[in-house]
């Protein structure tokens, strides 16, 4: 047994780093219920509002975020590499950036109302972001088996988003004549599927530090 190791089998298991990723896991999990609601309003005043919520959210989980670095800088044994710690809390702040961006670009394009389809790449995003959650409560306990499952659920969910998002810009291009509509509409869609393609990511990372310390 190297000395690494050795030093890490006499850490306790209750470390700093599980509390925070759990933290920010919570904090991820309310962004994803509002980024779900941004479908449901019917005015330009309640998308404000809606907006300036996640913002609040993105702001707390940047704190985490350095919180966490700040740990990882100063500590000299970590509970699992840490290119991996590294690696899982950067995709954490991805996702919440991309809820962030996606709200603000509903209001600097002025757009008011989502249609019923397109609102369903803010559903799968949030079924992701529920195993993500639930996956980061298991961690603890790194139990790959348990994990294996959330891991098969988020990709399907993100095959799921490729396929709608397909869909919808092929029917976008298709159908719409106004051009300013259609970038807007298109850059919208890309930031959308993009942050499902993240929430995948960070399961990747997660299931990299399952199979390291299982």
């Amino acid at each position: 047994m190297g000395i690494n190791a050795l030093l890490k089998f006499f850490l306790p298991h209750d470390d700093t780093f599980i509390p925070y990723f759990e933290q920010s896991a919570e904090n991820l999990k309310k962004a994803g219920a509002l980024y779900v609601g941004l479908a449901k309003v019917n005015s330009r005043e309640e998308m404000i509002a809606l907006r300036d919520e996640i913002k609040h959210l993105e702001h707390v989980g940047d704190e985490i975020t350095h919180k966490i670095f700040e740990e990882l800088n100063r500590s000299f044994i970590t509970p699992f590499d840490r290119e991996d710690i590294y690696d899982l809390t950067k995709s954490m702040d991805d996702v919440l950036d991309l809820i962030d961006h996606v709200a603000d670009l509903l209001i600097l394009y002025q757009i008011e109302r989502l249609d019923n389809g397109i609102a369903l790449l803010l559903q799968v995003a949030n079924r992701a972001i529920q195993e993500i959650y639930s996956s980061i409560c298991i961690l603890r306990k790194l139990n790959y088996d348990s994990l294996r499952d959330h891991i098969v659920r988020v990709h399907e969910l993100e095959n799921e988003g490729d396929r709608l998002y397909k869909l919808f810009m092929g029917r976008l291009f298709a159908e719409e004549k106004d051009a300013i509509r259609l970038l807007k509409y298109s850059s919208l869609l890309n930031e959308m599927e993009h942050t499902i393609d993240k929430c995948e990511d960070l399961m990747n990372s997660l299931e990299a530090i399952m199979l390291k310390n299982a």
